[in-house]
């Protein structure tokens, strides 16, 4: 994306239930985005080393439908009507000169990268995978910027970064300081369902780290609940 630069990105710590309901979402505000999991160029090689045609990866309508799990990556195409153009590129990052592997131009901005998380560890205390999501676009174009804007609000829908979250230490669970103050913590955004995970048990926190702190949500933040289904209207019977 040599003419783009990120507009925005955010760390994120949401479970699959979470990436499963924004991606719903995501479908309803872009029904002509394409899903495609990015790459792993030094771990899958038989993907595009050498091999006599271009790999076949098809686009898929919801983000998860890219069979990848937590710590996979996932492009987002914004635009419907993108489509690869494969060629051959030789001595990609400093290999041999006479090897090569498939490559295709980045799609047109703008576009989305999810870094995907869940993945429940649970040693020193049960945590999930962090990801996160960036969303690029060309410098300077007030459209992307606003499409920017409107992604977000969107993600915020599903995910919070400051009702009622506190950090704490690991493995005392004493409270610190609240998510979201001046304390110098980074922002760290929290999907509905890994919150109400974290709920079920006293020792589980969001966002882990090596430190030795966490994020636990406290008494005061309501369980999540899916929005009520509409029901289906009662017809009278005729006399």
């Amino acid at each position: 994306m040599s003419s783009s630069i990120f507009l925005r990105s955010r760390d994120v710590c949401m479970l699959e239930r979470d990436w499963l309901d924004f991606g719903f979402a995501l479908q309803d505000a872009y029904p002509g985005a394409q899903y495609e999991r990015i790459l792993d160029r030094w771990n899958k090689p038989e993907d595009i080393w050498q091999m006599p045609d271009p790999p076949d990866y098809p686009h898929h309508t919801h983000l998860l439908d890219t069979s990848v799990g937590p710590g996979a990556s996932v492009r987002m195409i914004i635009n419907p009507d993108w489509r690869r153009e494969y060629y051959k590129l030789y001595g990609w990052y400093g290999m041999p000169e006479d090897q090569w592997c498939w490559d295709w131009p980045a799609p047109p901005p703008p576009s989305a990268i999810f870094r995907l998380g869940g993945y429940i560890y649970k040693e020193p205390v049960p945590h999930p995978s962090t990801g996160d999501i960036t969303f690029y676009g060309e410098n300077k174009n007030k459209d992307h910027m606003a499409q920017a804007g409107r992604f977000f609000r969107l993600l915020s829908k599903f995910t919070t970064n400051k009702k009622n979250l506190v950090n704490v230490r690991v493995p005392s669970m004493e409270v610190t300081v609240p998510v979201g103050s001046s304390s110098g913590f980074a922002p760290s955004w929290c999907g509905h369902h890994a919150i109400e995970w974290t709920r079920q048990e006293p020792d589980r926190v969001l966002f882990y780290a090596r430190a030795g702190f966490g994020i636990r949500p406290t008494a005061e933040v309501e369980p999540f609940t899916q929005p009520p289904q509409p029901k289906a209207k009662k017809t009278r019977k005729k006399a």
